[in-house]
């Protein structure tokens, strides 16, 4: 696993509430939930997967990851966004997404 999401996940780890953990033991593919409930997963090692509202979304002018890894064909302005964390100041960023992941489920 690269170091920058192990950073990620020290720091999601520090939320009450999130579980960061293998959807299944036997993949490759992590999870992020939220007393429960999934609230984003990771793509690789840089890419999350938030669920969010495509309110906040369009108010905040996101868009997908470009060239991303995960899922490819996905349309702008649904409820998932992909985004892509490559450097440590990125870290913020991620972490409010989620945040506010939280905030809207």
């Amino acid at each position: 696993m690269a170091k920058l999401r192990k950073k990620l996940i020290f720091e999601l780890e520090k939320i009450p509430g999130i579980d960061v953990h293998l959807w299944k033991p036997d993949r490759d593919f992590m999870v992020i939930d939220y007393n429960g409930k999934e609230v984003a997963h990771f793509h690789g090692n840089n890419e999350l997967d938030v669920r969010l509202s495509p309110d906040f979304v369009k108010r905040e002018g996101l868009t997908h990851a470009p060239n991303r890894v995960g899922h490819p064909n996905r349309k702008n302005g649904g409820t998932w966004l992909v985004v892509r964390f490559t450097r440590e100041s990125h870290i913020a960023e991620m972490l409010r997404l989620v945040k506010t992941a939280i905030k809207l489920r």
